[in-house]
């Protein structure tokens, strides 16, 4: 069997495990098995569940074999290239984005979200170790249907066609960030073992973008942390100069400068499938943070999302060679669009934390200014903004106000007990 072929077996299997595991064992005795559980779980409580245990095993093979996780067992690395085999079946071949942004997005991400939050938790609630292999249930960390279908569609499929080969991966996994270190210092690696007639294929064939080529004729081996031990190109090359070998750690040469890479993606062969935009990766990091948390959080979407939408149009607005529009006055009047609704969210966001920020002091009449402006704003209707508001304006002595706003929350959360309490109370002041 290819090693191709053997590739697809295994990820279809995972598919199948994953599907069993939320139909048939459900969280009676597995729980949630997520890679953000070892942060939201161990390291902020000192919980050992089996997300947890996930981690930790991709964490010791990674530093053995290198991420072998992510080339043999992620889903959504699987869905980023089944979308790659679509669109080249219908012809559209997208250019792999070349830039800096592959180290240092993800390794925000995966601060600002998971280790830097959960250590501070930490540190001011001291965690005992505990085991809960059921704990949290499955869908704990999972988005609605609605949330995860879009997160599916944006990360799995719309990043690649505008970002290239597993644009996800590279630019916004935070897991991925994880295990670079690990990964920078695994025992297995791609070697260049026989004589490169220099043909490129290795490089054409790896599923992550890497200029294998450039790497295994500069380094002698794949020294990229974002290759994830597929395969692909030890397989795929017709000269048999590659090959997946183990070498003892104490012999092995890692410098600096393996990781500080120059002139690739340049060679003749593979120019055409490969865009460079390293001298703008500044300006697509600003748009990227920015737009990413002026949405991050709102209508119920997640960090993935978020941030997926913000690249893609941080990556849009940037991208002056982009040909795919017919009238080339299109592409300004929908930049300006773009900007536009994030801007837009961005003052719905900086709007409700200043609100909350406010009426958690007590300062209930700016708490009130930045909540008005936040539900004038925002297209979804929050019932717990509303029977804040319902609070702070009774306090305030506006009972008119205060009923309007609490009616709000009731018919938006009908069983909840808050709105009716608050109307209670109303209906009952002087």
């Amino acid at each position: 069997m290819s090693i191709l072929k053997l590739r697809i077996a295994i990820l279809i299997g995972v598919h199948v495990l994953i599907l069993m595991h939320v139909l048939y064992f459900g969280s009676d005795t597995i729980g949630s098995i997520d890679f953000q559980e070892f942060f939201h779980a161990f390291l902020k409580h000192g919980i050992i569940n089996a997300g947890g245990i996930l981690v930790l095993l991709a964490f010791l093979t990674t530093l053995i074999f290198g991420r072998f996780f992510c080339g043999w067992a992620c889903h959504f690395g699987a869905i980023q290239e089944l979308c790659w085999w679509l669109l080249n079946k219908l012809n559209i071949k997208p250019k792999t984005v070349d830039s800096k942004l592959v180290t240092i997005l993800p390794i925000i991400i995966l601060l600002n979200f998971y280790i830097v939050p959960n250590l501070l938790y930490a540190f001011d609630h001291p965690w005992e170790l505990s085991i809960a292999i059921d704990s949290p249930e499955i869908w704990a960390f999972l988005p609605g249907w609605i949330i995860g279908t879009l997160t599916f569609l944006v990360d799995g499929f719309l990043i690649v066609y505008f970002l290239g080969r597993k644009g996800f991966c590279r630019f916004l996994c935070p897991w991925g960030a994880f295990l670079k270190l690990p990964n920078s210092l695994a025992m297995f690696k791609v070697r260049k073992t026989g004589n490169c007639t220099g043909c490129h294929e290795c490089t054409k064939q790896c599923p992550i973008g890497i200029d294998v080529s450039y790497e295994i004729n500069t380094y002698q081996k794949v020294t990229n942390t974002n290759c994830t031990s597929c395969l692909m190109c030890t397989s795929g090359c017709p000269e048999n100069a590659l090959s997946y070998q183990f070498i003892n750690p104490l012999n092995e040469e890692v410098k600096l400068s393996h990781f500080l890479k120059r002139d690739q993606f340049s060679h003749i062969y593979i120019r055409d499938i490969f865009t460079s935009i390293r001298s703008k990766d500044f300006l697509l990091l600003g748009l990227t943070l920015l737009a990413g948390f002026s949405i991050d959080g709102l209508y119920g979407m997640g960090h993935f999302l978020a941030f997926g939408l913000a690249i893609i149009a941080g990556y849009f607005i940037i991208n002056k060679n982009d040909n795919k529009y017919k009238y080339l006055w299109m592409k300004p009047l929908l930049n300006t669009l773009i900007i536009f609704i994030f801007l837009w969210h961005s003052v719905i966001k900086v709007s409700i934390w200043q609100g909350l920020t406010q009426f958690e002091t007590n300062n209930y009449t700016s708490s009130i200014s930045h909540l008005e402006r936040a539900i004038l704003l925002y297209p979804k209707s929050i019932g717990r903004y509303h029977l804040l508001l319902g609070q702070m304006y009774l306090l305030e002595g506006n009972k008119w106000s205060a009923l309007h706003h609490a009616k709000i929350a009731k018919e938006l959360n009908p069983n909840h007990e808050g709105p009716l309490q608050l109307l209670q109370r109303i209906n009952s002041s002087p």
